[in-house]
């Protein structure tokens, strides 16, 4: 009996932290996020551990009541069932951001603009426990392959790679190398990029 009480308030507090995690990414300035997305993982989780807390409460509190009582408590705990079920649904379904890729100092969302518009790609710099939002790289056209970033900060350089396919049923692929200055996100021209690799060789 101790123990299934001690189990349901670990869970019980354990959802009670993640939705404040949750709550409080969401009071969070724009462009600003919780770093390594945990506020994202929160919110799953929360969505999950909430319902199981509802049902071993309701047990709990049911026991040697009226069945009023009991009726009361079996609605208000479907109802958390229903409504975190569908959070959780709906979660999986609808357009979200990602991280598409990271290091110590950056990382790069893929932040949806909906169903029809391609995601933007948007760098962040990481400063503790959160991510700050600097500039928009570009569209993340679909069909793009891993995409890999590799900065040089003494040179004020970013540089992205990624694979792609020249049109649909073609199935050759290409690689394609894009160079931006980290401080600004400014977009160098393709005809530069052989000058950009002599300098990245040489330092």
């Amino acid at each position: 009996m101790k123990r299934i009480v001690t189990i349901r308030r670990i869970i019980g507090i354990t959802a009670l932290v993640l939705w404040v995690v949750t709550i409080y990414s969401m009071s969070l300035d724009e462009g600003v996020r919780v770093a390594y997305q945990f506020d994202r993982w929160a919110f799953a989780i929360a969505l999950m551990l909430t319902p199981i807390y509802a049902v071993m409460f309701s047990i709990h509190i049911g026991k040697g009541r009226h069945w009023l009582i009991k009726a009361a408590v079996g609605i208000s705990c479907a109802i958390i069932l229903y409504f975190c079920g569908m959070l959780l649904y709906l979660s999986t379904i609808l357009p979200s951001d990602h991280r598409v890729w990271s290091n110590k100092d950056y990382v790069v969302y893929s932040e949806s603009n909906g169903f029809i518009d391609p995601d933007d790609l948007v760098l962040y710099r990481r400063d503790g426990l959160v991510d700050r939002k600097m500039y928009r790289l570009r569209c993340e056209d679909w069909g793009y392959g891993q995409l890999k970033y590799t900065m040089y900060d003494t040179l004020d350089l970013i540089k992205e790679e990624y694979d792609y396919t020249r049109y649909s049923g073609d199935d050759s692929i290409c690689h394609k190398t894009v160079f931006y200055r980290l401080s600004d996100g400014h977009l160098y021209s393709q005809n530069m990029n052989d000058s950009l690799i002599s300098l990245i060789d040489k330092q």
